[in-house]
């Protein structure tokens, strides 16, 4: 015999049952939303802007276009550790988690951090741990510009939530801040102050002052916005790309030649091995001149054209000092003089 179904009135304690139950749930959802632990961890925050992106992305009409903007992001996102930029995402993923770095996009920007609590500080000074994050900081942005893709941000340290899509963090509004109203150039910049800070920090005494990383790693900026007792530094990644020291050989015949113990003497040997690396380095200096004369000269605005007139004078302070081998990287500024 057939169950007959129950009448409205029948079923309406079911139903306000399983509604009061639902309510009850959802009460204690909110309940623990409020009552929620935002405690705030102590994070180094990089607040990284591509410039010129924004009006690339807005003049993109067709699949062509909107495909090469996608890939100058995606090049990017791999130059600064994104896991999902990455040809290998869970090793990536990996490292990121042992260093406590998550890598964030916003929009036309990337929030790179690291936290204090990483597990990497376990087998790491404070101090190292911290410049190994600028570091990398500077190599993401020398690869970028290399490319010619030229980036602009700010770096600061402070308290740093982010849970459940909800972002917390003086230290990126810092950061945001300088890049937007201070940097004015294509560089990242930071505070003396923060510098000094990581400074004091347990590992610093443990380098001579003639082998202490960082002070290759920021150059004095000052930006034509700063305000009245305002002091800036810019990571100096065109120090990074001169130095030979971080180049490979210039061709493999070089790396062979050099490991051919029996034809070369020793001393032969160190001078491939020395002129090889310059020839890098010089090579990659070349390639962000052609780059910076390009960008320069694909504009008619004076205000972007202010920006490479000033990296190319950054470009020249970097090469002094060395030989005539960099001459070829050397710009003459003459030619970008503003007209009169």
């Amino acid at each position: 015999m057939t169950k007959r179904p129950k009448s409205l009135t029948e079923a309406f304690p079911d139903i306000m049952k399983k509604v009061e139950a639902k309510e009850k749930l959802l009460e204690q959802r909110r309940k623990e939303l409020r009552e929620k632990d935002i405690t705030a961890e102590t994070r180094i925050v990089a607040w990284i802007d591509i410039l010129g992106f924004s009006h690339e992305l807005l003049l993109a009409k067709t699949k062509t276009q909107h495909r090469a903007v996608y890939q100058k992001m995606l090049f990017v996102h791999e130059a600064f550790d994104s896991p999902t930029a990455s040809d290998d995402p869970e090793e990536c993923q990996e490292i990121n988690e042992d260093y406590g770095r998550s890598v964030q996009a916003l929009s036309d920007g990337l929030v790179v951090t690291a936290s204090a609590n990483a597990k990497a500080r376990s087998v790491m000074t404070p101090y190292d741990f911290f410049m190994s994050f600028i570091d990398d900081i500077i190599m993401a942005q020398t690869n970028c510009a290399v490319k010619g893709i030229f980036v602009r941000g700010g770096i600061s340290i402070g308290p740093f939530y982010h849970d459940n899509n909800i972002l917390l963090s003086p230290a990126l509004v810092r950061a945001y801040k300088m890049e937007a109203e201070r940097a004015t150039y294509p560089v990242i910049i930071i505070e003396p102050d923060h510098v000094n800070a990581l400074r004091q920090l347990k590992g610093f005494k443990n380098y001579s002052k003639d082998f202490e990383p960082s002070q290759t790693y920021f150059r004095p900026f000052k930006s034509p916005a700063q305000r009245k007792g305002e002091r800036f530094l810019h990571l100096d990644y065109l120090n990074y790309l001169s130095d030979p020291g971080n180049h490979g050989f210039f061709r493999d015949e070089d790396r062979l030649n050099w490991a051919d113990r029996e034809k070369f003497s020793p001393q032969e040997r160190d001078h491939l091995y020395s002129l090889s690396h310059v020839k890098s380095a010089v090579r990659a200096m070349t390639r962000h001149k052609e780059h910076l004369v390009k960008n320069y000269e694909a504009t008619n605005s004076e205000r972007v054209r202010a920006k490479f007139r000033w990296l190319m004078k950054y470009q020249n302070r970097a090469l002094k000092g060395y030989g005539p081998l960099y001459d070829a990287a050397c710009i003459d500024l003459q030619k970008f003089k503003v007209a009169s």
